[in-house]
């Protein structure tokens, strides 16, 4: 039984440039344009194949990448890396442990694979500077797409059930403010992406450090 389910299981394949929602990348772009600066330090938390990191390098005088997974830093480092971006296998505490601060965080997709929501958003708040920028995005949940969604059988794709490593965690707005409330975070903007509101595929929250 145990190896029948294995065979069922979805392993993502990190060589898949274009993972993410198609139009998330110009949604980020629009956001970083007015928000940063060319003196600002950035990582990129959960960068994944390194993709949407590379275009976004541009706003930012240095940029590092990093992620758990093995081929998925592989693939950035041998098509993206460059001078002033650079991808690593390791996690936000590495960071801690570092010393490390940015001037601004980006984090694209990756909070609704978390298990523990909470101390993730505490990581994401050490390696912050003072008065620095976090951009967090992930799927949008609201009642009217919930329902659209059930009413035509999209549910069980939607929540990646055989997926290893998939979406554990479904925010909508409400949720994630109260999540943000207990961090040192003031929330500058919100934003969707991809198709129209209600029925976006993802939201972007946009969060200055106090």
């Amino acid at each position: 039984m145990n190896k029948l389910i294995k065979k069922k299981l979805i392993n993502y394949q990190w060589t898949n440039e274009t993972h993410h929602t198609p139009s998330i990348t110009k949604s980020i772009e629009k956001i970083l344009k007015r928000t940063t600066k060319s003196t600002f330090e950035h990582v990129d938390v959960g960068c994944g194949n390194g993709f949407i990191t590379s275009k976004i390098r541009k706003y930012f005088k240095t940029s590092i990448g990093i992620d758990l997974s093995k081929q998925g830093i592989y693939f950035a480092n041998k098509n993206y890396k460059s001078k002033n971006l650079k991808f690593y296998l390791k996690d936000m505490q590495s960071l801690i442990n570092e010393k490390k601060k940015f001037d601004y965080v980006t984090t694209i997709e990756v909070i609704e694979h978390q298990y523990d929501p909470f101390k993730f958003m505490e990581c994401l708040e050490k390696i912050l500077k003072k008065n620095g920028y976090l951009l967090i995005t992930t799927p949008f949940h609201g009642y009217f797409k919930n329902l659209i969604m059930s009413i035509f059988g999209l549910m069980d794709n939607h929540f990646t059930a055989l997926w290893n490593h998939g979406h554990i965690k479904f925010f909508s707005i409400k949720t994630l403010k109260k999540l943000i409330s207990n961090y040192k975070f003031e929330i500058v903007d919100i934003s969707y992406s991809g198709r129209i509101y209600p029925l976006s595929s993802s939201m972007i929250f946009l969060l200055k450090r106090k």
